[in-house]
């Protein structure tokens, strides 16, 4: 299944601060393209994006990240519902042929939490 990321029109009016901010970067951008006429639109783009993520206060978070955390939060679900589906089906216990499956799957889901909590705080 493909998916495609839709940002649906927003029905309010902007803000005056957004309104305000927009005029601002605005100036500047069209400041700078006169002093350098080279400048290309996706160079602009990178530019306001980069400053977004400088700021004190940046946009959402990165999609990979929350993507990563949900990957984690699936799995670790799965895990769970693999546990009580073996306990069931042994009357209580944990079969043996079953405790290396168990043991890879805690250090691959720890491994992936801790890559998500990395990257999310940013080291």
């Amino acid at each position: 299944m493909l998916y495609v990321p839709f940002i649906p029109p927003h029905d309010k009016p902007p803000s005056p601060r957004v309104r305000e901010l927009t005029d601002l970067l605005g100036r500047v951008i069209e400041e700078y393209e006169k002093h350098h006429p080279a400048v290309t639109g996706p160079e602009v783009r990178a530019a306001a994006r980069m400053a977004v993520e400088r700021s004190s206060r940046k946009g959402s978070p990165d999609l990979r990240i929350a993507l990563g955390v949900a990957v984690a939060l699936v799995l670790g679900g799965l895990f769970v519902l693999l546990a009580f589906v073996l306990l069931a089906m042994n009357q209580g216990g944990m079969p043996q042929t079953a405790v290396p499956v168990v043991a890879i799957t805690l250090v691959i889901l720890a491994v992936l939490l801790a890559v998500a909590l990395a990257r999310r705080s940013g080291r």
